[in-house]
């Protein structure tokens, strides 16, 4: 078996298309990426190493896990294009879009936090994504839900989330309850009529995370934490 850095990157608009390809050395299946760090940190939205016989798992914005076997991505140089997710798999990026990336044998012994538009979060097990299906719903959506998030717990303790009208509220991970994929989940925070969850931040005890909105450098570590399905604020 050998190692294979994958490189998934989105060419700009006006359509959206996601690429993949993977790089390979049998003496070493991380020199590629560690050559070319920077660039390919830069230049590709995720930067996946894995065995040459596990399989990438997508999640997309409708509820979607599509999954893909390492050993059918073409091998290719560091700086060619890729190739379309969309001739590899079931995904439609006319249709659908790809919020979340992970490899399965990392993915099946950890946990998972789910969050949507509709500010709806849960944690699962990603053991139960470990199926032989080329495509499976991966979460329950509401009417007019999307999920915007899905993020592999590691040492994280807090959760952040931002809403498209500039509110943010951060809280303790404990506050997520771990659900079956087929639940809904429950509220993560009150949103205001017409506003809506657009992105989440898993947040490390020890990190400094800053993000830029609306020209304003906000650290999420620093915002004042509060509780779970409680408003939101504006940071200072």
């Amino acid at each position: 078996m050998l190692g294979k850095s994958l490189f998934f990157s989105t060419t700009p608009p006006p359509i959206p298309v996601e690429k993949v390809k993977n790089t390979v050395r049998p003496d070493s299946p991380t020199v590629t990426y560690e050559r070319n760090k920077d660039a390919a940190d830069t230049e590709n939205k995720y930067v996946i190493t894995c065995m040459n016989t596990d399989r990438l798992c997508l999640f997309t914005d409708t509820g979607k896990m599509h999954t893909i076997k390492v050993l059918d991505i073409p091998y290719g140089k560091f700086r060619d294009k890729g190739t379309p997710v969309d001739n590899m798999s079931n995904f439609t990026s006319e249709q659908e879009r790809i919020i979340g990336l992970f490899a399965m044998n990392q993915l099946k012994t950890g946990t998972l936090i789910f969050g949507t538009s509709q500010s709806m979060i849960k944690k699962v097990s990603g053991s139960e994504f470990d199926v032989s299906k080329r495509t499976v719903a991966a979460t329950k959506l509401a009417e007019n839900d999307l999920l915007v998030f899905v993020g592999f717990i590691e040492e994280h303790t807090h959760l952040a989330l931002r809403t498209k009208d500039g509110i943010f509220l951060r809280f303790p991970l404990e506050e997520v309850p771990e659900k079956k994929k087929g639940a809904v989940g429950v509220r993560g925070m009150k949103l205001s009529a017409k506003d809506s969850v657009e992105d989440m931040y898993l947040l490390k005890p020890d990190g400094e995370t800053t993000i830029t909105y609306q020209d304003k450098e906000v650290i999420l570590e620093k915002l004042r934490s509060g509780k779970r399905d409680m408003k939101g604020s504006r940071p200072k």
